[in-house]
């Protein structure tokens, strides 16, 4: 018997790590956030939820999916 090929989706969410534009530290979001993310050095947003992805207010230095 014939093994079929399964599709697997892959995920449109990801992890992404985010520059702060105030104090330039680096923190690691989610793409699609539950919660708002706030710098921890400076307490400036970085990641506002909505209710699909979220906005990005940081500068985004890479994907970590990669």
């Amino acid at each position: 018997m014939k093994k079929e090929k399964v599709i697997l989706p892959k995920p449109r969410s990801r992890f992404l790590l985010v520059q702060c534009t105030k104090c330039g530290k680096e923190t690691i979001v989610y793409s699609s956030t539950s919660i708002e993310k706030v710098c921890s050095g400076c307490g400036e947003v970085l990641a506002k939820r909505t209710g699909g992805n979220a906005v990005i207010e940081g500068k985004i230095v890479r994907r970590l999916d990669e």
